[in-house]
């Protein structure tokens, strides 16, 4: 019978002196001699790892060999020199079978042309499977007991946070931005905005890449930033589920540090689940016919709307509805309530301080950025005229990093900048909120457009449930960069100091307005 010696000897071991290339060729050959055997071929795959070998181009040669009949037969020192895979070592078999050649193992005495040999082979494949199931279960059983305990499992931690002590704990360097991103979004509702203003503010992301709408959009829905973060939700890939996702039931949700409230992060991806649905306007929002279109839902959360020949917002499905004129004064009333109420105004005041703080630990941390790009160009500055970084390749390591701290600078000062005028804003809040007044009780004299503008500026949403209407408010219009003409149009103006945009007056509660 034709044979040939398969050899596969590890790097280390031919390092090591422990095994050789020589040593299995002359064992093989002893063997054949003994069995009276011609061995006219040696596939050699040494320095290969026992992970996979079944791809080898000499694999694949002696594959080539067995089909046309040129080899009988294939001798190996063991069955872990041909490969360590247990799935791998079965298709070997599989082939070896299929075209009637032995498999001839001189370690376990194996030899698949005889029916002993076929049953052993069959026998000690199904061992080594055994095997890594139960490792692999007890793994499995390890994993599910540590995320009972609330502890890490392993995989990669978002953007905000990091390992320490197997715990996942707040990135105090990336937490101001990641909750940053959340504040832009809710304020341009645009997942490339977000990103062409995170990269105007000159930040990367953690690989030091640019921002792009897609990491945007991964970071906005992950659950993590409000306190629970997902894992156990990714399993192995195949044919049948090429994006390897666990079912829902198999998810799991554990406590994590939150970066933002809850609430905000609803918010958000209310906007986000909306969008997705195809719900964004295929025309500027201030073009729309209705004030309140896309903004009043009913308390089932569906969208209420003016049918054609109508003046009421309805809801299909709950059957029930409010007059557009009604909503439009209560509306009205809910805006004059904020500047004429103690309670609202002290609200007011305490959201103005804190966005003040967010805005000081923003310029803080854009400072903290902007150092350490100054420290990496010094020390690339010095590595230069050490040697260490030649000249010519000198620019491609600099350029980028410079771009980034001038990037920083111009933000700084922007963000400064803003600072003081939020501090100015806050100490002439007196002057504004009488303006607003004015502003307000012209309110019938605006034409369709300006009225939705002022609609979408301060509404998160309007909820009805057929007796009473909650107004949900993020933004309140105190604005002298928008004020009335005697004939009640309005006009632009320039900001003088100590006055804000109005997009600037946040206001948190929620109160409930009785529209009847």
């Amino acid at each position: 019978m034709n044979v040939a010696i398969f050899i596969r000897v590890s790097t280390l071991d031919q390092a090591n002196n422990t095994d050789s290339v020589e040593t299995h060729i002359e064992r093989g050959k002893l063997y054949a001699k003994a069995r009276q055997w011609n061995v006219i071929k040696i596939y050699n795959l040494a320095g290969v790892s026992g992970k996979s070998t079944i791809n080898h181009k000499q694999t694949h040669q002696m594959f080539d060999d067995i089909r046309c009949g040129k080899i009988e037969g294939v001798i190996i020192s063991s069955l872990s020199r041909l490969a360590r895979n247990t799935s791998e070592l079965l298709e070997y078999s599989k082939f070896f079978e299929e075209h009637n050649a032995s498999l001839i193992s001189i370690n376990e005495s194996l030899d698949t042309s005889t029916s002993g040999g076929k049953f052993f082979y069959t026998l000690l494949s199904a061992l080594s499977t055994y095997e890594r199931e139960i490792t692999n279960e007890r793994q499995i059983a390890s994993l599910n007991y540590r995320r009972k305990q609330g502890k890490f499992t392993g995989g990669m931690v978002s953007y905000g946070y990091k390992i320490e002590d197997a715990e996942v704990v707040i990135n105090e360097e990336e937490a101001p931005v990641r909750r940053l991103i959340y504040d832009i979004f809710l304020e341009h509702r645009r997942m490339s905005t977000t990103a062409k203003e995170l990269n105007k503010r000159g930040y990367v992301t953690r690989k030091g890449k640019t921002w792009t709408d897609t990491t945007i959009r991964r970071l906005l829905k992950n659950t993590d930033a409000k306190g629970m973060r997902k894992c156990n939700y990714r399993g192995q890939l195949s044919k049948d589920n090429p994006s390897g996702l666990k079912p829902h039931s198999e998810w799991q949700y554990l406590p994590c540090p939150a970066l933002i409230s809850e609430e905000k992060w609803d918010e958000v991806n209310a906007i986000i689940r909306d969008q997705e649905k195809g719900s964004v306007f295929k025309q500027p929002l201030n073009l729309r016919v209705h004030l309140f279109t896309g903004y009043l839902k009913c308390v089932e959360g569906h969208t209420m709307s003016i049918q054609s020949k109508s003046n009421r917002y309805t809801c299909k499905k709950c059957k029930y509805g409010i007059g557009k004129d009604d909503l439009e004064e209560v509306f009205l009333s809910r805006l004059k309530q904020f500047l004429i109420s103690d309670q609202e105004l002290s609200e007011y005041n305490k959201s103005n301080i804190q966005e003040l703080q967010l805005k000081t630990d923003e310029i803080e941390f854009a400072q903290n950025e902007l150092q350490k790009l100054e420290d990496k160009l010094e020390r690339l500055v010095d590595l230069n005229i050490q040697g260490e970084i030649p000249t010519k390749g000198f620019k491609k390591h600099y350029e980028p990093i410079y771009i980034r701290k001038e990037s920083l600078e111009t933000t700084i000062k922007d963000l400064k900048r803003e600072l003081e005028q939020m501090q100015q804003a806050k100490t002439s809040f007196d002057v504004i909120a009488n303006k607003s007044l004015d502003f307000y009780s012209n309110w019938k004299n605006l034409d369709r457009g300006e009225k939705r503008s002022v609609v979408e500026s301060i509404t998160n949403e309007i909820i009805f449930d057929n007796k009473s209407l909650v107004f949900k408010l993020k933004q309140i219009a105190p604005l002298s960069s928008l004020e009335l003409t005697a004939n009640g149009q309005q006009r632009g103006t320039t900001l003088s100091p100590g006055e804000k945009p109005l997009r600037s007056l946040k206001i948190m509660s929620q109160k409930e307005k009785k529209w009847r």
